[in-house]
């Protein structure tokens, strides 16, 4: 079966991976079944998925494993696109750098759309409340579940925190803060908006802050009607580019931030483009977000009035996931030295475990926007039952490689109408 694999509860992508991790030893994990060196697991912001058994000897073998279980609950994810996933909800061990703990996750028995071939399945590092209902729990949530410390088979991560920095071939994760080193500069941090729903409560469904600037070589894209006013932007590792909404939000901007950006990018001699959140501003040089000679600037396709930050702005920065405290999530964000390198094995810092990712591209999707005029220097129910999940947008993404290990960010939902500008603060 093409592209099969487990899932777990949430959604998001990304992250290949490094060196066998070392908490208990191969053979103290044999009887239960370890997923071992998979060809990656798609890291984003909500989701895993561990291969099954095919051809393919390092993929998920359930039958290997004396601590699988069958929840016998059907599950259904489609995308904008026609694309889909379908399989059933199981339990095991999962592990990842070396915390690990027994939790749900979905196995993954078709896909349909996407090029899934090259991942064994998709990572959770986003909300519960964006999750499944038959797999409640995002595999973060479950690795640092205090609840859970004590169950024979766990090592919880005592820190509710994961950073991610990536460059154009790979990337890093750290679970369970930052290394200061990382950073030049000062950081700054902000709070996660909660997303509206359809019966009028919220709920965290996304990374998602307010952005009070927007600009590429001077020119400001976000011209607020109401300079008191911000936009909400989605922190997306999973996808490639920055999509900027092509909406003037019923007046609140006087001009559509594309069209702005199309007007003046090429009259602009390889522009850096700076982001002001929280009163300060990141760069994003010319060679991070050009992609194929062409600036990976894409335009909002569906209707959520909001953007998108993805991988190119991952690039230059420091991005820590706060999550101790469920009932106001905090993103804290910093200039990523220069002279960072971004680790190349799986290394333990203190009470910082430090992940590697490699990195590949997904699916190519062509930004929608001008080319360059200079020459670039450079994601329940009873047995027999279905559970269909909304549908998710469509987005350009990439996986990084992950070693994830399973006992034997797709994109995320789209944002719900309304609240995307607010007063800023």
């Amino acid at each position: 079966m093409a592209g099969s694999g487990c899932m777990d509860s949430s959604h998001a992508r990304h992250a290949p991976a490094g060196s066998e991790a070392s908490s208990p030893s191969n053979n103290e994990r044999s009887s239960v079944g370890v997923m071992r060196r998979g060809r990656g697991v798609v890291l984003g912001i909500g989701v895993l998925l561990a291969s099954l058994a095919c051809a393919e000897a390092d993929q998920f073998h359930p039958n290997k494993s004396t601590s699988f279980r069958n929840e016998e609950q059907l599950f259904k994810v489609e995308y904008l696109d026609d694309a889909s996933l379908t399989g059933f909800v199981a339990e095991d061990i999962v592990q990842l750098g070396n915390y690990y703990v027994s939790t749900r996750f979905g196995c993954v028995t078709d896909s349909k759309g996407h090029d899934w071939a090259q991942a064994d399945g998709i990572l959770g590092m986003g909300f519960p409340a964006a999750a499944l209902r038959s797999v409640p729990f995002p595999l973060f949530w479950a690795l640092t579940d205090p609840t859970r410390a004590h169950q024979d088979e766990s090592n919880v991560l005592e820190n509710r925190v994961f950073t991610l920095m990536l460059s154009q071939d790979r990337g890093e994760l750290v679970l369970g803060g930052h290394d200061p080193k990382s950073v030049q500069g000062q950081m700054v941090t902000t709070a996660v908006r909660a997303s509206p729903l359809p019966d009028g409560s919220a709920a965290f469904m996304h990374y998602m802050i307010d952005v009070q600037s927007l600009k590429v070589g001077g020119h400001e894209l976000l011209q607020f009607k109401d300079e008191s006013i911000a936009i909400q932007a989605i922190l997306d590792s999973g996808t490639s580019c920055l999509v900027v909404p092509d909406d003037t939000f019923e007046g609140g901007l006087l001009a559509s931030p594309f069209k702005e950006f199309q007007k003046h990018f090429g009259e602009l001699e390889e522009p850096t483009i700076h982001i002001t959140i929280q009163g300060q501003t990141f760069e994003l040089p010319y060679d991070d977000y050009m992609v194929d000679d062409k600036p990976c600037v894409m335009k909002m396709k569906s209707t959520p009035r909001t953007f998108l930050l993805g991988d190119v702005f991952f690039r230059r920065m420091v991005v820590v996931h706060d999550l101790n405290n469920p009932m106001q999530p905090l993103v804290t964000l910093g200039q990523r030295d220069p002279g960072y390198k971004l680790t190349t094995e799986l290394k333990s810092v203190g009470a910082r475990d430090h992940v590697p990712l490699g990195k590949k591209q997904v699916k190519k999707l062509q930004p929608e926007t001008v080319q360059a005029t200079k020459q670039p220097s450079t994601g329940a129910s009873p047995s027999g039952a279905s559970y269909q999940a909304p549908r998710q947008p469509t987005q350009a993404n990439r996986q990084y490689n992950l070693q994830a290990m399973t006992n034997p960010s797709p994109p995320p939902p789209a944002p719900a109408q309304g609240g995307a500008l607010g007063r800023a603060g």
